[in-house]
């Protein structure tokens, strides 16, 4: 609707055209962002009262209100159009692609016309996020920043020259200059070594003679093996023994002297246990399982009890309460007719329901002020009070 912007509107407020331009541009590409554009345009109208300005303004935002209902209506399921949350994110994620690509334009010197025009759309999109309240600091200086290159690269065109020539320059951090020469390290050393109790480094000349130095004990011949088996150590007294060594009551001739537990094998049949019977420790001995007599066992079937009955009883449920008596309605009453003085014609009438949509439509931006102007407004036309 960017073409049909009426004069008046443009001339009141010139900064609504942008707006509509781009939303004009995306309508069919990224129809999200047209509708926060057209939201935008349709709040500024209200908020400066600007729908009251002359016929072709109030018809333009007429028409631009049912448009953004019905594609509210279509859309309902879509978090970027019902959710403010989700809906700021959205357009944040869109304003800073926009303005990446132009940056990144300009960070390596391949700066166009195009360039220009995607600065100032960026920036012109990251100002609907006013619509959700304050701008953050970060965004504001990131639109700012946006205008600013775009304004300068159109200037540098329309003169002739090449818009990279004033490029801002990235400035590379400067490199960790050297605080201390070899002058200065020296110096302080030698004022360092003025002083009594400072280490002093060891210098060639304080180094030891090669002669002074001891000889090393390590042998390079490979160890003789020996010949004679080794005697048997003797046993260390008992207060020596260690708490990881075999005691003499220990395995010792077996494989891992005692240090290692004893695998399951099959039992001999020599073992004996001096463990206490299991039946000692609770007190009561197991007697040993019989075989089952007669007695214990099944009646024969033919000698089965008594047969069950073959008739099953059947319970009487209770008396079903009967349902209370329904209670008579109260006739209904006949509609009072409306007092006399009012204005019924069908000027009037269509003047109050104008009226009451601009104060619905104010309601959901919040403008309690103008939606009571426009309630007053429709009253009005109708001859009340």
């Amino acid at each position: 609707m960017a073409a049909s912007l009426p004069p008046k509107l443009r001339a009141a407020a010139p900064d609504v055209g942008r707006f509509a331009t781009r939303a004009s541009q995306l309508e069919k590409f990224r129809p999200i962002v047209a509708y926060w554009c057209e939201y935008y345009i349709l709040q500024i109208i209200l908020n400066r009262q600007l729908h009251t300005t002359d016929e072709e303004c109030t018809n333009y935002a007429l028409q631009l209100m049912d448009k953004l209902e019905a594609y509210k209506q279509e859309n309902g399921t879509n978090d970027a159009v019902v959710d403010d949350v989700a809906a700021k994110a959205y357009i944040e994620n869109f304003a800073l692609d926009t303005f990446n690509r132009a940056d990144e334009a300009q960070r390596t010197n391949k700066v166009t016309r195009q360039t220009a025009d995607t600065f100032q759309a960026s920036a012109t999109f990251m100002d609907l996020l006013t619509i959700w309240g304050q701008m953050d600091p970060e965004f504001h200086a990131k639109s700012k920043f946006a205008k600013f290159h775009a304004l300068r690269i159109a200037k540098a065109i329309k003169a002739g020259e090449d818009p990279n020539a004033s490029n801002p320059v990235v400035e590379q951090p400067p490199a960790a200059e050297q605080t201390t020469t070899e002058e200065d390290l020296e110096a302080e050393l030698k004022n360092l070594e003025k002083d009594a109790g400072v280490y002093r480094p060891p210098t060639v000349e304080a180094a030891p003679e090669s002669a002074s130095r001891p000889q090393s004990t390590f042998q390079t011949s490979p160890p003789m093996q020996p010949t004679d088996p080794v005697p048997p150590m003797d046993a260390p007294a008992a207060h020596d023994v260690s708490p990881i060594e075999a005691t003499a009551t220990s395995r010792a001739g077996s494989v891992g002297g005692g240090y290692f537990p004893t695998v399951p094998g099959e039992p001999s049949s020599a073992a004996t246990f001096s463990a206490s019977d299991p039946a000692d420790f609770y007190h009561t001995a197991e007697a040993p399982p019989t075989a089952p007599t007669m007695d214990d066992l099944g009646q024969d079937p033919t000698h089965a009890g008594p047969p069950l009955p073959s008739t099953v009883p059947t319970f009487s449920s209770p008396p079903v309460a009967a349902p209370p008596p329904s209670l008579r309605a109260p006739p209904v009453a006949a509609p009072i007719p409306p007092p006399g003085g009012y204005n019924l014609d069908d000027e009037a009438i269509m003047a109050a329901q104008k009226h009451a949509k601009w104060a619905i439509s104010a309601l959901n931006f919040e403008d309690v002020d103008t939606a009571v102007k426009e309630l007053r407004i429709a009253l009005h036309s109708l001859g009340a009070s």
